[in-house]
């Protein structure tokens, strides 16, 4: 059997302090050294990952950061407005099964990244955890899509900025250009200055959208209910009429089918970005530790925010509303195309509808800060396999890797393009592309775990008896979302085949190919065609610096086992 261990050989490197076995070849996921052998101190602040020498990430997030950072990924822009056009497609029932549905795959695939950040610790990344628990193809592939997704993102972001602003500038007195120019450098100071800049600003940004959920969902219960200047009770009056379900592309029962599937491409955008929490292992303190009780949390919020916010606006607004239709069908984008707004609007409040424009307005700011923030960790740590040039690792003395960010925030002068094109075209198009990317890097974060539980029964080791976070309804929630994630990348873009549509098709499948051309070109170069044997995976238990102090549930484990 083999046995992998963090430290390699224990006799020919320096382990941390305070970590006691007998030494024999128990197959163990602990780092193995000799029982009462007396080691070095170690230098926290070197354990930090490190791609080159000086270079490091700090931990300057705080808990609060990275809570409000997992939960204002996904409410922006994908639910604010994109849930309008959902509602077109597919009803108010089917729009809401959709989005609980996604919502379901989104928990499923949390859960399986809880349970892994909880072992690999402070290593807990994805580049790391698809590279050792797959292949290193797979590493290479998952690091440049899903960066690459996000960096597609923060021009269509930008683009919605834009939209937003022309809710009110109609006349356009503002140039598109100047406003790509302002907001891609506010982005890019917010996130070259320090990490937790960027988590403070995240922090206040989502405290507003999470007032602006609360208060829509507020004000649409009392106006259902007559509460409302126009004293119009709506109740359930909506879902009867136009109905549950509309018909998509055809006018039999597989239209109504037709509509939910296609919304799932809507959902998954709104809800992508919940996974950042893995993004900040090495920057903010006792990861292991704190990851698990977040992403539990960004699933009771999803529920609650995303789900119950949508029905809420079902019960206000129909899905033939007339402002919707027109706002839809003319690529309007902002925020008159969000159910949000229209339900202020046909509540008869005159002044509601511009506030809840500028919610929205600073909701995209947000995503486009996380837009930066993503890719720019990616490719940090994505270096230390090689998979990308040294220089995108370079830190300031604040930690921020700031040539990488710099790259990445230069991908917002893509929206620029909306200068000849519409920009809701371009919108949709940047969130079709990178929303298939989003599935492909879920798919690989439950397909990693599915390897991870599978490499534990065959090197013999008990997950009951690991003292971290153990995922519930394992391995079926990760293969059944890994399923359904592979089921809807193959097939959101059959509306490219009714009529044929080659650039819808292009739009929906590059995503697919070029994820293909990294992951084979790499096994190609290397001329590695196999994946790593489960026997083989490295199931080596990493120490956080927070944790070379005695980890007591960890230390009465090991006396349990050993005597």
């Amino acid at each position: 059997m083999h046995i992998s261990t963090r430290y390699g050989n224990p006799k020919d490197r320096q382990l941390p302090p305070k970590i006691r076995y007998r030494q024999n070849n128990f197959p163990f996921f602990m780092t193995q050294v000799k029982e009462k052998e007396k080691l070095p101190e170690v230098d926290i602040e070197a354990a930090s990952i490190v791609s080159l020498p000086g270079n490091k990430l700090k931990k300057h997030l705080k808990p609060r950061h990275v809570n409000f950072i997992a939960l204002g990924g996904s409410l922006g822009v994908g639910l604010l407005i994109g849930s309008g056009g959902s509602l077109a497609i597919a009803g108010p029932v089917g729009m809401l099964l959709s989005y609980t549905i996604m919502g379901f795959i989104t928990m499923c695939t949390l859960f399986s990244l809880a349970e892994m950040c909880s072992f690999l610790g402070s290593e807990g990344n994805f580049v790391e955890m698809v590279s050792r628990f797959v292949d290193k193809s797979a590493g290479f592939a998952y690091t440049w899509c899903y960066a690459l997704g996000f960096n597609l993102t923060l021009p269509s972001e930008i683009s919605s900025i834009c939209l937003l602003i022309g809710y009110w500038d109609t006349e356009k007195k503002l140039p598109d250009y100047a406003i790509v120019l302002i907001f891609t450098f506010f982005v890019l100071m917010v996130n070259i200055v320090d990490v937790g800049a960027y988590g403070e600003v995240e922090f206040w940004i989502t405290m507003v959208k999470v007032l602006l959920i609360v208060g829509s969902m507020i004000f649409c219960l009392i106006a259902t209910c007559g509460g409302n200047p126009l004293h119009k009770t709506t109740g359930f009056q909506y879902w009867r009429d136009p109905g549950p379900f509309v018909h998509y592309l055809s006018d039999k029962p597989i239209g109504k089918f037709l509509g939910v599937w296609r919304v799932f491409v809507n959902a998954g955008f709104g809800f992508q970005g919940t996974e950042v929490v893995a993004l900040t292992n090495s920057e903010v303190p006792s990861f292991r530790k704190l990851a698990p009780s977040l992403m539990k949390s960004v699933v009771v919020r999803i529920i609650t925010f995303n789900v119950g916010s949508l029905f809420m606006v079902t019960l206000m607004v129909a899905s033939n509303d007339s402002k919707l239709l027109s706002a839809v069908n003319a690529g309007a984008g902002n925020g008159a195309e969000s159910p949000f707004v229209i339900a202020v609007e046909n509540a008869g409040v005159k002044v509601l509808p511009s506030i809840v424009n500028g919610g929205i307005l600073i909701s995209a700011m947000s995503a486009a800060n996380t837009q930066i923030y993503i890719p720019s960790r990616t490719y940090f740590f994505g270096q230390k396999y090689g998979y990308c040039p040294k220089f995108l690792t370079i830190t300031n003395r604040n930690g921020v890797p700031y040539y990488s960010v710099i790259c990445n925030a230069a991908f917002g002068l893509l929206a620029l393009l909306t200068l000849n094109n519409t920009a809701e075209q371009v919108f949709n198009w940047l969130m079709n592309l990178t929303t298939v990317f989003g599935f492909i890097g879920w798919t690989l974060i439950n397909y990693s775990f599915i390897r991870y539980y599978y490499a534990l029964k065959k090197q013999g080791i008990d997950r009951d008896e690991l003292p971290i976070y153990k995922s519930p309804l394992q391995p079926y929630s990760a293969i059944f979302a890994a399923s359904i994630l592979v089921l809807i990348a193959f097939t959101q873009g059959f509306t490219a085949f009714i009529p044929w549509d080659t650039q819808n098709f292009f739009a929906a499948y590059i995503s697919l190919v070029i994820f293909a051309v990294f992951w084979i070109g790499y096994k190609c170069c290397t001329r590695n065609f196999a994946q790593i044997p489960l026997e083989d995976i490295d199931l080596s238990y990493p120490h956080d610096e927070e944790e070379l102090e005695y980890d007591s549930k960890a230390a009465k484990f090991m006396d349990r086992i050993f005597g």
